[in-house]
């Protein structure tokens, strides 16, 4: 029967029956099963987990009806989450079909109210007679009308009209492709983030609470104050959690702020550090039982916000997933105290920085492939065996990775203990649908998760995090009774630094406890893990050398896979390596840049000695963490080696997001044996396999047929460049620093200031601006400063000017040293007797392959690195300069040089000197190969015609640009034939995927 048929069935069989089905007497539990879970299915969804996919990562969660005696009246969780990837994109809420839901304010009030909490930008409320769509970016009050929000109302006649659009919407391939997204949106366009309202919101709450103990206790220490003020912010936060998953009772907590007696909230903690042993509470170390009090009045005021109407969020739905990408930017601040108040200013770590969360399918990708390089179900034999297994997030944060591991060991065991019938550490909440004891949970997180962090308040968040994740599905029926029911985390939760241990001994003690150094075994860490996860902190070398020299300086003593300009991030993987056990592994999220960059050649070098890659997902230029130019890879190590690994480059966040478990492509760890410490150029696909190895068949690199220079570097631009200028013949006119300036025209050089507007492929470097040039010509050596008496006696405008900026010029680093009195010497040394050499081949480093320029009148250019130009000039064997120009505007070396080259925001890919040097140039014998020398001069005839075509097209009007543009993609086309006879290509080229399109 087609989708179609049975919907009109389904339809039929409801309105032949809509007298009774529309009575109280019906239920919500008898209309989820047999109207609204069908119809659910009809939208593609899986409902039942047909597919067998553990609860962590369920398209569907459903949860248990609650059916209630007046309508309306609902349970606290939704009834259904729809997920892709174990990420949320929409509810659906359910009633019975007796509840006019196009009326019901407290219908709709709920559903927008577990769709604002997540961030999520839509969601429905049916009865199945009618379907209703809400907007859910919208804050929700309980005294809205039923309309706020809402975006369509379908009734039981129109759906069979509008079930395509449905499907389109909602259904569950189109979800997996984002439609959501690309229907709704992820937010109101410009609006601030549930997540970040409801950061400000505890941030207020703990300054409130801080500047009130301040006010009594002047004396308090700024840590006493700030670990007080947020273990109560997490005590609310848990208390009402609680409640609103109906393990406390309702308005537990208001009842208790409402006496305003700070003895009875005394009792309600110690009440609840009795049954639920967290460390939230903790009777005998807590200074607020038996030293500190809160104003009382300030305490309700606080707790009225976390209750409806002030407050807008579900705490049912309010998950540890959320809490903990909330809890990230929460730890990026501290509190001080500044001009006799209490502030939140950015810790040291922070300063200068942009704070973002770890997308959570990062976090969760991470996890997944980690434990399965290490484990699989197949291979534990009993639950005892799997909590044997030891866990280890080495930056642990707010304990994001290690609450995933939580829910991917407890799937774990799931698949370990329904193989056997009865056993009661499970149980099936409905058919197909099984859990985990609580029991059963608790166990795998006190036996096998731990975690460290240099950050205190990170550490009391990742505690707290973990609590909240172990509570996630459970009830107060599902609670064991009695007392101290939860873990203490103590032991697996360490305060300390990672990369540090306690024989670290500055000469300034403050330091060292500033630095935090432990020994792992002195505080009860385990020797050796199974695992080992995280998001390492990204610092680069001269960052440390401001920050933290001294234990910079420990690094280089105690590592070894550090080189250069290395990143800290490298200290962290080796740390790990060597934490993990013999057959342990390693899940990362790094900067993609370390399979490239020349100071982590040892690291690679290491890495392919030791067989330890099992995978590698290369996200390229995807920017996956909003506002923040960071390019990233999830890196997966096998500590006792891998046969083989995967490499997966991904061109589109949304492809992975669709099918993020999917492998890559397969090689051979002996490809890495060959690669060593060289740059890892790794295809993802067999096209792009045979298209890399033609390339480097009879190959040789670049730099050995052609020098590849640098431009110059002033180290002061804003001086020595003249953008606007009036050309008067021996001088020139310019405006800078507020004033008219002359300069003699002599000591200035054209120069490429914008390479935007003067560098384009093929056509001639245009200077755009000039560049006072302070050197003199030396045969046979390189320029010469010019001294300051010459200066002064040939060059006197120039003096001036330069006499003026003196202070500026004099604040830079110079090298080599200038002699004594030069003060306007350029800040570096290189380039001064290539920069007018022509003709060259100029290049901008960032760009997307159409800037490769030919100059032939000597136009200076900038330094490289990761900004201005670089310079080709000088070839060897034979080779025209005009064959590599056309070499570098192949499709075929563009795809090499992006995977060479780092990423940058925009879709560009950096190629410094050290890049372009690696691409492979096909070795011809241009002395002896008839068939070399016809292919090479031909290709050289071909870019001189483009040469000329392109700078035709510059003047041509009507149809001679027409005429032009056709002669311009012939030329494309017999460039690339020709080039591709060099390599021996058929059609690999045409169905190249570039990185980054």
């Amino acid at each position: 029967m087609t989708h179609s048929a049975t919907l009109t069935k389904l339809i039929t069989r409801f309105k032949a029956d809509f007298a009774r089905l529309t009575s109280n007497g019906y239920t919500e539990t008898e209309a989820r099963v047999e109207y609204i879970d069908p119809f659910l299915e009809l939208l593609g969804w899986d409902m039942i987990n047909a597919s067998g996919q553990p609860n962590s990562l369920k398209d569907v969660v459903r949860e248990a009806s609650h059916d209630a005696t007046s309508a309306g009246a609902a349970s606290q969780r939704p009834d259904y989450t729809f997920r892709i990837a174990g990420l949320r994109k929409f509810f659906v809420e359910a009633k019975k079909p007796a509840v006019d839901i196009r009326t019901h304010k407290g219908s709709a009030f709920q559903v927008r109210q577990y769709g604002y909490t997540v961030g999520v930008p839509v969601s429905i409320l049916t009865n199945f007679r009618t379907l209703r769509i809400y907007n859910t970016t919208r804050e929700p009050n309980q005294n809205d009308d039923a309309d706020v929000g809402l975006i369509q109302t379908i009734e039981l006649d129109d759906i069979p009209g509008v079930f395509d659009t449905l499907i389109a919407r909602f259904g569950g391939v189109s979800v997996g492709a984002g439609s959501i997204e690309a229907c709704f949106g992820s937010t109101v366009p410009g609006a601030v983030s549930v997540g970040e309202k409801f950061l400000a919101r505890i941030n207020d709450w703990r300054l409130r609470l801080a500047n009130d103990l301040y006010g009594r206790y002047a004396a308090m220490p700024i840590e006493d104050l700030s670990d007080l003020s947020q273990k109560v912010v997490n005590r609310i936060i848990f208390i009402r959690m609680c409640e609103d998953r109906g393990i406390e009772g309702a308005e537990t907590l208001r009842t208790a702020a409402g006496k305003r007696d700070f003895v009875e909230l005394r009792a309600l903690f110690r009440k609840l550090d009795d049954r639920y042993n967290t460390g939230l509470f903790d009777v005998a170390g807590d200074r607020l039982q038996d030293t500190y009090v809160i104003d009382a009045a300030l305490f309700q005021a606080i707790v009225d916000e976390v209750y409806s109407p002030a407050s807008p969020y579900s705490f049912a739905v309010l998950d540890a997933d959320f809490l903990g990408q909330v809890y990230e930017l929460f730890l990026a601040k501290r509190l001080q105290i500044v001009g006799g108040a209490v502030v939140l200013v950015d810790k040291p770590a922070y300063e200068d920085r942009e704070v973002v969360t770890t997308p959570q399918l990062l976090v969760v990708q991470v996890v997944q492939r980690a434990i399965a390089a290490r484990i699989s179900a197949k291979a534990i034999a009993s639950f005892e065996e799997l909590t044997q297994l030891r866990v280890l997030d080495i930056a642990v944060g707010s304990g994001r990775f290690l609450v995933h591991a939580l829910d991917k060991l407890a799937d774990l065991a799931i698949e370990v203990l329904a193989k056997v019938k009865g056993d009661p550490r499970l149980y099936e909440l409905n058919p197909g649908n099984y859990r985990l004891s609580f029991e059963a949970k608790r166990a795998i997180l006190q036996k096998c998760l731990f975690g460290i962090d240099i950050d205190f308040n990170a550490v009391e968040v990742a505690r707290f995090s973990l609590v909240i994740k172990l509570l996630e599905d459970e009830t107060l029926h599902t609670l064991p009774p009695g007392n101290k029911i939860l873990p203490n985390l103590d032991a697996n939760l360490i305060w300390g630094n990672t990369v540090v241990s306690d024989d670290f001994h500055p000469a300034d003690a403050a330091l060292r406890e500033q630095t935090v150094p432990i020994n792992w075994r002195a505080v009860g860490l385990p020797s050796e893990f199974d695992v080992v996860i995280g998001n390492p902190p990204y610092v680069k070398t001269e960052e440390m050398v401001q920050r933290t020299p001294e234990e910079l300086s420990y690094y280089k003593q105690k590592y070894s896979l550090w080189f250069k300009q290395f990143d800290k991030y490298f200290i962290f993987l080796e740390r790990a390596i060597n934490a993990a056990s013999p057959l342990g592994s390693v899940g990362f999220v790094l900067p993609n840049k370390w399979m490239t960059i020349e100071s982590a050649a040892p690291l690679r070098r290491f890495l392919a000695a030791g067989e330890h890659v099992a995978d590698i997902v290369d996200f390229g230029n995807e920017n996956l963490f909003s506002g923040k130019s960071a390019y990233v890879c999830l890196l997966t190590l096998k500590k006792g080696g891998a046969t083989s690994f995967g490499y997966r480059n991904i061109h589109s966040q949304a492809d992975f997001e669709a099918a993020p478990d999917a492998s890559g492509f397969v090689h051979p760890s002996s490809t890495l044996t060959a690669i060593a410490g060289g740059a890892w150029v790794l295809p993802a696909n067999p096209n792009e396999a045979r298209i890399l190895s033609q390339l480097m068949k009879s190959s040789t690199p670049l730099k050995n047929l052609v020098d590849v220079r640098n431009g110059i570097q002033t180290s002061k631009n804003t001086v020595f460049v003249i953008k606007k200028f009036v050309d008067n013949g021996a001088t020139l006119q310019f405006e800078k620093a507020g004033r008219t300036w002359d300069l003699e025209s002599s000591i200035t050089r054209p120069y490429v200031e914008d390479s935007m507007a003067g560098v384009r492929s093929y056509c001639p470097v245009v200077a755009n601006a000039r560049v006072i040039f302070p050197y003199e010509s030396v045969a046979g050596a390189a320029p010469r400063i010019i001294s300051p008496a010459d200066m002064q006696a040939k060059f006197p405008l120039a003096w001036a000017y330069f006499s003026h900026f003196k202070a500026e010029l004099s604040n830079r680093s110079v090298n080599p040293p200038p002699p004594p009195g030069v003060f306007y010497a350029f800040g570096r040394h290189q380039a001064l007797d290539t920069v007018f050499t022509c003709p060259k081949i100029v290049y901008s480093v960032n760009q997307k392959g159409e800037k490769y320029g030919f100059d032939t009148s000597g136009v200076a250019v900038a330094s490289g690195g990761t900004a201005g130009e670089v310079m080709l000039l000088n070839t060897r064997d034979g080779y025209a300069l005009e064959f590599f120009l056309g070499l570098l505007n192949q499709r075929a070396i563009e795809f090499f040089l992006r995977k060479r080259g780092s990423p940058f925001r925009g879709g560009y890919y950096s190629r410094g000197t050290a890049v372009m040097g690696e691409v492979p140039v096909p070795m011809l014998d241009l002395k002896n190969d008839a068939q070399h020398i016809a292919l090479h001069d031909g290709i050289v005839q071909d870019v001189r015609a483009m040469q000329l075509a392109k700078q035709t097209l510059t003047s041509a009007a009507g149809r001679r640009i027409t005429a032009i543009e056709r002669q311009i993609a012939a030329l494309e086309l017999s460039l690339q034939s020709k080039f591709d006879t060099l390599w021996g290509f058929v059609t690999e080229v045409d169905d190249l995927v570039l990185p980054g399109q």
